[in-house]
């Protein structure tokens, strides 16, 4: 008792932070799941999962690598205020750009021609996340992680409330109900950036190399943005084709068991988010310390767990349709794949410490190259295919990426 006592006193701040996130990302979380509960709409809620992830495969190339060179540059320059300050500006500039450019996409859609029915709901979301993701790694290299959150939950607690209120009015659902929130936000930012902008643009945005550090970040980063465009698109695959490839059913299965899994993902997200400073600045360059990976991998694994008991617990309290044997081994397959995914991205910290990105990168060619290969060459269901072919594609990936940490003598301290 008394080592949990001590336990949780010295991890304190770290648990709080997990918790806070946690709050955070349980209003997004459940908001599809409260769609599929209060309007009964398979097609609805598979819709928005479209969206959601269309929107996790654009986003890396949206900052330029900005958000992921922010820590290698505050890592390796002596003087860290003007490193953030700069970082800070140009994403000023991009969100700015970005923005513009979003709305113009908007503009050819109903006004010129239509390519995607959902594209508003896309472009917002887009550079929701794009914020988002910037404002993390902002917040944490100024050891103010929690502000970042503060974000997404207003925005995500603004879409519950439209959400609400218009089901007990008897309103018939409409998508803007789930986005309102983070289109607010980002109307919002954009116009309080654009004012900075404007008033401070020849004294303070004018007079700074903006395309130089647009090409230092590129020229850290372009094997990140190919690897997570790589790995995003090979999560989302089923997801963005279940609408064409899948009976609604399966692709309700598929949806679902990914959406729980994302609490693995928050666990996972949520340590990082506090922990990547003292793992990207502190320590020998080829050093991973153990009582940090141990106490990754212990949280970690306790949310596979209670992931495992959530989702199960779902089906049949809800209703199962399924065969019991097809739903666990869909089940079963997901949440080995999230749990790999995670502990994947973990050890990929290090190459982006070493600025050997291109490893990161080539890792992620030959997990596509797995996935193809493996969901081509089967023959069973297609909710099956993608499931196994994303557990095995990985698990190979994290044993090959773990061989290569240890060949270039990376040590436990």
């Amino acid at each position: 008792m008394n080592k949990i006592k001590s336990i949780l006193k010295n991890n304190k701040k770290l648990f709080s932070f997990i918790g806070l996130s946690y709050f955070d990302k349980m209003v997004i979380f459940l908001l599809p799941l409260i769609v599929l509960s209060l309007f009964k709409d398979k097609t609805v809620y598979v819709n928005i999962e479209y969206i959601y992830s269309l929107v996790v495969i654009i986003v890396p190339f949206l900052d330029l690598g900005l958000s992921g060179y922010f820590f290698y540059a505050y890592r390796n320059n002596d003087s860290f205020r003007q490193v953030i300050a700069d970082v800070v500006k140009l994403f000023h500039v991009i969100y700015l750009g970005v923005f513009v450019i979003g709305l113009f996409l908007i503009l050819i859609h109903y006004f010129v021609f239509p390519f995607e029915n959902h594209i508003v709901y896309i472009v917002f979301r887009s550079i929701f996340i794009l914020t988002f993701a910037f404002l993390t790694s902002y917040y944490r290299l100024v050891n103010k992680p929690q502000k970042a959150l503060f974000v997404t939950l207003s925005a995500n607690f603004i879409s519950l409330s439209f959400l609400l209120v218009f089901f007990f009015l008897g309103v018939d659902f409409n998508l803007w109900f789930i986005f309102i929130g983070q289109i607010i936000f980002c109307v919002y930012y954009f116009v309080k950036v654009l004012i900075r902008v404007i008033s401070r643009w020849v004294k303070t945005y004018q007079p700074f190399s903006k395309l130089g550090l647009i090409k230092k970040s590129l020229l850290f980063s372009w094997p990140n943005i190919i690897q997570v465009f790589i790995l995003m698109y090979i999560a989302n695959y089923g997801k963005i084709n279940a609408l064409e490839n899948m009976s609604i059913d399966d692709g309700v299965l598929l949806s679902l068991s990914q959406r729980f899994s994302m609490l693995i993902q928050l666990t996972h997200s949520a340590i990082l988010g506090f922990l990547m400073k003292d793992i990207f600045v502190t320590g020998d360059l080829l050093s991973i310390k153990k009582s940090i990976l141990f106490k990754y991998v212990f949280l970690l694994f306790s949310a596979v767990i209670a992931v495992a008991v959530i989702v199960v617990g779902y089906f049949y309290i809800f209703g199962n349709t399924y065969e019991v044997g097809f739903l666990l081994l869909n089940l079963s397959l997901i949440v080995g794949y999230t749990f790999l995914w995670c502990v994947y991205s973990y050890f990929e910290i290090y190459y982006s410490r070493e600025n050997k990105n291109t490893i990161k990168m080539y890792l992620a060619i030959i997990n596509g190259i797995i996935f193809i290969t493996i969901f081509n060459m089967l023959s069973y269901d297609y909710i099956v295919r993608i499931t196994l072919a994303m557990f095995v594609s990985t698990l190979i990936t994290l044993l090959i990426s773990i061989i290569i940490l240890k060949k270039r003598n990376y040590k436990l301290v």
